[in-house]
């Protein structure tokens, strides 16, 4: 694959492959092809400095950073990370309590409902949130879960919504996504 570039200011340049490391600077104006892997730009002298450091001292996990920095660059891959961060945050309960809504802690709310359910254990259920241990009654535990998916449902369903305005944009590049999403979640929450 070849990467080509031509600087609309001055430019600082790096392309790389696990086997070949090359920097320099552009002018405006100057062009630079090149047949590695990858082609890095950056605004200035300090931060292709740190980029060259970081790839010759750890160059897969460099290499991973920057296309994760590339990944969410793309708005919509930004929303869905913004969404999963948000769902798995974790969740203030009434009565100043908080729960973890990390995928396990929600896998682990949804068996003990089951457990409940089936009488494959009885109340009160210890369990621990955030905020200490808890002895919760079935009531309680069912509220947990109540809150949870709800929070799990408002945060798939404000990531389309702002899916949708996204698509609807001209540049979506320049949206706010989070500010999007938080005024979507909320909207969900107080339906």
């Amino acid at each position: 694959m070849t990467h080509s570039l031509t600087a609309q200011s001055r430019t600082f340049w790096i392309a790389h492959s696990t086997d070949d490391l090359q920097s320099g600077m552009l002018a405006p104006g100057e062009r630079i092809s090149t047949g590695l892997d990858h082609l890095e730009t950056h605004n200035s002298a300090l931060v292709q400095r740190q980029r060259l450091d970081a790839l010759k001292r750890d160059y897969p996990k460099a290499l991973a950073e920057w296309l994760e920095t590339l990944r969410l660059r793309d708005p919509f891959a930004k929303l869905a990370d913004h969404r999963w961060r948000y769902e798995t945050a974790g969740l203030d309960l009434p009565g100043g309590q908080r729960i973890q809504t990390t995928r396990e802690s929600q896998a682990q709310i949804t068996a003990v409902i089951n457990s409940l359910q089936l009488s494959l254990i009885t109340e009160p259920v210890t369990y621990k949130l955030d905020s200490g241990w808890a002895e919760l009654t079935t009531a309680q535990v069912t509220a947990v879960a109540q809150a949870v998916g709800a929070h799990v449902k408002a945060c798939f369903r404000a990531e389309r919504v702002v899916a949708a305005q996204l698509d609807a944009m001209d540049d979506p590049t320049k949206a706010d996504v989070a500010g999007l999403f938080q005024a979507a979640y909320l909207a969900e929450m107080t339906e």
